[in-house]
């Protein structure tokens, strides 16, 4: 009947017909290890202590009967199957019993060997489809489980910022996932410009262990750059030439019962690091397990990719800026020095006699313009820098917005005429005040209607207006020009962004220092704008009440 000896468990309380049972057993030759109790009190100490794989069971017994016997068990979680053993005329009684948990049953009357092996034969091949069964139930709705894990794991992963921060999550949804004690997750050193990283996580019961130090040191030193997908008992571990020296150091009662590993892999497919895991709480990994530790790799993976190309291109960011800053720094010096020069010169070549200086005058001119032109874009480029880096400092006070707007105009004057058009004043309430910095709201009107007469063509109008909404004061710059493509207005204060790429005039910083400059004020920018009929750019500021 099987490869092993049966565990039966004989309950009645008739010795004769416990002798029968047991005669029959014999003849029908069954292997079995066979148990005996005379009561629901023996029976149930038998079964409470010892694996019974079938209880052959009369119904009539001291201290209650065969139904309370089944309803203990059941209640206790065993699985152990019922063979009822009837007296004549109780076959009700026993399909009754079938009904209420029994396997099957046979009538004393008819015991025989052949009747009992075949009721045996039945009964213990029932209960061990009905176990596969349930085993089969219990992975499949673990499987069920862990994919809807692995789904939300891969999404905190990839929420994850920072390389730092990624490595580790990925390191805890790892043992969280396979229900591991310890975890660990290492991506390679890439040159000099990234070092090695390690995550590691350990469940409440390792992380509260007095060796957890040691068994800290050991997960490390056995984590490997595994170009495949492992999975090791035990004993495996300790034959496997990677592990071997570690476990050298380690003491024995470290020794992980059982490892799993998944490689994590970059663009090109090399291999970039891996995670694994030791000593899962229920038993040895399975293949299962292998299967969704690889995935969550391979989603661990593209995320660690993702975010090393997205720090590098963080850090060739602040490095250009950087850059930016410190030349644009050691720019100023000597622009000073040629700008007070020049000055001179100038003062010179006009003190000397009429004619003798209109050349040279001219170019002294020239040299001021090329200086002015630098100075402002080295302003610029510092203003950006400090923008990117959050440093931009305003000093609000109490201004009237009326005259930030005339001032700002008249500036603007000039420019206008030189290009042919005219900046002319629109709907203004005069008599607000706002919370500005006027220097740095003059500069952002300076941009702004520069912005707006570059692109206006001769004989076109750009005007300001000034109105209140809500708590804020809103200013305008309106102008004929022919208007901006809906697709390039998200983009419109971007840093270095213009909408032709072939254009050399401009670094494309003018509108992003402006929005800097009123977003520093905690006021906002805004653009409105249709092809073929102008541009009209809002800002507002704080009011002073």
């Amino acid at each position: 009947m099987s490869q092993r000896s049966v565990r039966l468990l004989v309950v009645d309380d008739d010795t004769v017909d416990r002798i029968a049972i047991l005669r029959a057993l014999r003849s029908g030759r069954v292997d079995a290890e066979i148990k005996e109790a005379d009561s629901v009190d023996s029976a149930l100490a038998v079964l409470y202590e010892q694996q019974i794989d079938c209880v052959l069971l009369d119904f009539y017994l001291p201290g209650g009967d065969g139904l309370t016997v089944i309803e203990a068990a059941r209640k206790a979680k065993l699985t152990a199957p019922f063979i009822m053993l009837t007296g004549q005329g109780d076959e009700s009684l026993a399909v009754d019993l079938m009904k209420r948990g029994a396997a099957d049953y046979v009538p004393k009357n008819l015991l025989t060997p052949e009747r009992l092996v075949q009721s045996l034969r039945y009964v213990l091949r029932l209960n061990e489809a009905e176990r596969r069964e349930d085993e089969a139930r219990r992975a499949l709705a673990r499987h069920a489980s862990q994919l809807a894990q692995l789904t939300e794991a891969t999404l905190r992963i990839h929420r994850s910022l920072s390389l730092n921060e990624l490595i580790q999550r990925t390191t805890d949804e790892a043992r969280a996932l396979l229900d591991a004690n310890v975890a660990v997750a290492r991506l390679a050193a890439r040159g000099v410009a990234q070092r090695s990283m390690t995550g590691l996580s350990m469940s409440e019961e390792y992380a509260a262990r007095e060796d957890r130090d040691a068994l800290r040191e050991m997960a490390c030193g056995l984590i490997e750059r595994r170009s495949t997908s492992v999975r090791l008992t035990g004993d495996e571990i300790h034959s496997d030439p990677t592990c071997a020296d570690v476990l050298s150091r380690a003491p024995a009662e470290l020794y992980p019962r059982s490892l799993v590993a998944a490689p994590l892999r970059g663009r090109e497919g090399q291999c970039i690091g891996s995670i694994q895991l030791l000593d899962r709480r229920d038993g040895p990994f399975v293949e299962s397990d292998e299967v969704l530790l690889t995935q969550l790799a391979q989603s661990a993976s593209v995320a660690l990719e993702n975010a090393r190309l997205y720090n590098e291109a963080q850090a060739a960011t602040r490095a250009r800026d950087d850059l930016l800053a410190i030349v644009s720094h050691d720019l100023r010096n000597p622009l000073n020095t040629i700008a007070i020069t020049a000055s001179l010169l100038r003062s010179d070549l006009l003190a000397r006699k009429a004619g003798e200086e209109d050349d040279a005058v001219q170019l002294v001119d020239r040299m001021d313009r090329g200086i002015q032109r630098m100075t402002r874009l080295i302003e610029d480029l510092l203003d950006a820098s400090r923008i990117e880096a959050g440093r931009l400092v305003v000093s609000p006070r109490v201004e009237r917005g009326g005259s930030l707007v005339r001032e700002a105009l008249e500036a603007a004057a000039s420019l206008a005429e030189a290009k042919g058009c005219r900046v002319t004043q629109g709907p203004l309430d005069a008599g607000l005040e706002v919370l500005a910095d006027r220097d740095r709201v003059l500069q952002v009107f300076s941009n702004l209607l520069g912005n707006a007469l570059k692109f206006t063509p001769k004989g076109g109008v750009v005007s300001v207006s000034l109105c209140r909404v809500a708590d804020l004061a809103r200013f305008s710059v309106a102008d004929t020009g022919p208007g901006i493509p809906p697709e390039h207005q998200p983009h419109l204060f971007d840093r270095y962004w213009k909408a032709s790429q072939e254009s050399r005039t401009g670094a494309g910083l003018g509108l992003y220092i402006a929005r800097g400059i009123v977003e520093a004020h905690h006021g906002t920018v805004a653009v409105e704008s249709t092809p073929g009929h102008g541009t009209t750019i809002h800002f507002s500021l704080p009011l002073a009440s």
